[in-house]
């Protein structure tokens, strides 16, 4: 018979406190409610009581409040526009100096190496981080929200010096602290315990078998490469949200101008678009979305699927446009119309330009760990080609006069969104449905 446990301490109330543990973004604070700074020492004071091998105790701290948020936000907006380099970004710029002073307190989270060099990197990482998990509890203890992000200027090599650390150390990120605008009841989801654990309770007899396996694995992570989804999720919806701006206006553009020079190649390049502002109009709504109702407290939601059910549908309609486009493009090859080039040219151009533009919006904030800009991305790639192709097909119409040949670029149009929509289609159904092959 196991013996019972006599806790010292009121264990569910631990419980609860772990599992309502969450994070709670600056711009669900009550703006200018400051939190007493005798809090945030206690807060501080179990941080540091975290395990830490050899009492090495490698964490440091600086903390900002009142005027300091504001001198914490120009020193992080200032040191990320000197060397952000390629990847500076205005809008994320911006967010830098306007975040802090959303909160009550900011907490820079350092990792001072042992002077010795006694300890692996590893462990005196794993102590910190110990330490931010103290403070996420005690937050949650009291009521607080809290945030720890490791974007901004986590990873810049120049920031160091700034937070008091040395070459050999590291910068783990910044710690938000603020009144929550309303309590967070809800749960963060979580797989069952079953998914992760195994009990082994007895001796096993293929423990030479596994001691023989030699197997390696190499994890590959450059510093810099190293993301916050929700604050960078920020930036990809303002400029997700301007790219479908312009991407409608010039469809329409294209799509009226088509019509009206009965040129096909240019009114199969304003409803190739549309699959344009599909594609980026999905990936704003899920950024907002998520932006919206991912704190909320009353939705769980998965924004794969969102994209998928919008992706499937919005494919089906795709697939309906260019079953049109083809048979007025045949129609028209049987009874020839003549073609305004010189205004249809104008536009197409116009096109091509809009397209370059949206191109180079998404690959300044280019994110290799978001699926979603990165397909934007790519989309915007391949329509700015076939905007080439239908300029080239118009000018080669218009200087030989063969008015046919802008029928066959609308053949052309339409073979390639069948291909898009049958892609998409494929696609999202499939992850809809969960469809994958089987194991052999």
């Amino acid at each position: 018979m196991e013996a019972e446990i006599e806790a010292q301490y009121d264990t569910e109330q631990l419980n609860a406190i772990i599992k309502h543990r969450r994070s709670i973004y600056p711009y669900q604070y009550i703006r200018g409610k400051h939190i007493p700074d005798e809090v945030i020492r206690q807060i501080l004071e179990n941080a540091i009581r975290a395990p830490n091998h050899k009492q090495t105790e490698p964490w440091r701290f600086k903390v900002f409040t009142g005027e300091g948020l504001k001198y914490f936000g120009d020193l992080q907006a200032n040191l990320y526009h000197q060397y952000a380099g390629e990847s500076y970004n205005e809008d994320r710029h911006r967010k830098m100096r306007e975040y802090p002073l959303m909160s009550s307190h900011v907490i820079s989270i350092g990792m001072r190496r042992d002077e010795n060099g006694k300890l692996p990197e590893n462990e005196e990482i794993a102590a910190v981080a110990c330490a931010v998990q103290n403070m996420f509890l005690s937050v949650t203890a009291y009521g607080l929200g809290a945030y720890w992000t490791t974007a901004g200027i986590t990873y810049f090599e120049e920031a160091k010096p700034y937070f008091g650390l040395q070459a050999k150390d590291k910068l783990l990120g910044f710690f938000y602290i603020g009144y929550p605008v309303k309590p967070i009841t809800a749960v963060s989801k979580r797989n069952p315990l079953e998914v992760c654990t195994e009990w082994i309770a007895k001796d096993c007899d293929d423990l030479q078998e596994l001691l023989s396996r030699n197997e390696a694995i190499n994890h590959k992570t450059s510093a810099k490469e190293q993301v916050d989804p929700h604050e960078h999720a920020d930036d990809y919806e303002n400029t997700s949200k301007w790219v479908v701006y312009l991407t409608v206006f010039t469809m329409i553009l294209e799509i009226g101008v088509g019509y009206y020079s009965r040129s096909m190649a240019l009114t199969t390049e304003g409803w190739h678009m549309s699959t344009h502002v599909f594609a980026i109009g999905l990936t704003w709504l899920a950024y907002l979305f998520t932006r919206k109702h991912a704190g909320s407290g009353k939705y769980t939601f998965q924004k794969e699927n969102v994209l998928s059910l919008s992706g499937f549908a919005s494919a089906i309609v795709l697939q309906l446009i260019a079953v049109i486009m083809a048979i007025e493009s045949i129609g028209r090859l049987i009874h020839p119309t003549s073609v305004k080039f010189s205004e249809a040219i104008i536009v197409a151009v116009i096109g091509l330009v809009v397209n370059a533009i949206c191109a180079k919006m998404l690959h300044h904030g280019h994110d290799h760990h978001d699926d979603n800009i990165r397909a934007a991305y790519l989309h915007v790639l391949a329509d700015g080609l076939t905007s080439f192709t239908a300029i080239i097909a118009l000018c080669i119409g218009w200087y030989y006069q063969l008015y046919w040949l802008d029928d066959i670029s609308g053949l052309i149009g339409a073979l390639v969104i069948t291909s898009w929509a049958v892609q998409l289609i494929r696609g999202s159904g499939g992850k809809l449905i969960g469809y994958t092959k089987a194991a052999k």
